[in-house]
């Protein structure tokens, strides 16, 4: 057995950064890519439409990781509706269970592949826990 390359780590993600159109594909393959090599464990997001109760099992899933040390971060893509995250429904959702909105990076799915790798990795190696917090559950 191997041991889990994630860090601590997890990404909600929107699902066409998963499942891309065509026309996509090399620059968000680079975005995963981005997660892969930062040690992120991926959460996806449902597709555009009315999702609720996945939406809260969802939140449900980020309250848990928040409270047990994980960082959290969403990543989605810029110009998609509502950035594929849902994050009008999101944001009561997590409220209410004493979960703060994770830090939010927009992928820019037009924009030079390599150079949306790099500000991915960027964003995600500035962010992770408070070390007191890292402390009391990571051994």
């Amino acid at each position: 057995m191997t041991g889990d390359a994630r860090g601590w780590r997890i990404a909600l993600v929107a699902s066409s950064l998963l499942n891309p159109p065509q026309q996509a594909k090399a620059a968000l393959r680079e975005a995963t890519n981005a997660l892969e090599a930062s040690g992120y464990g991926v959460l996806q997001l449902p597709p555009p439409g009315e999702h609720r109760l996945l939406l809260a099992v969802i939140a449900d899933q980020v309250a848990e990781y928040t409270h047990h040390g994980y960082a959290v971060v969403a990543v989605g893509l810029r110009g998609e509706a509502a950035d594929g995250l849902h994050w009008r429904q999101m944001a009561p959702l997590l409220r209410h269970r004493g979960t703060a909105l994770p830090p939010r990076h927009m992928v820019r799915v037009d924009g030079d592949a390599t150079l949306e790798r790099g500000r991915l990795a960027e964003f995600l190696a500035a962010y992770d826990l408070p070390l007191e917090v890292q402390r009391r559950w990571r051994v």
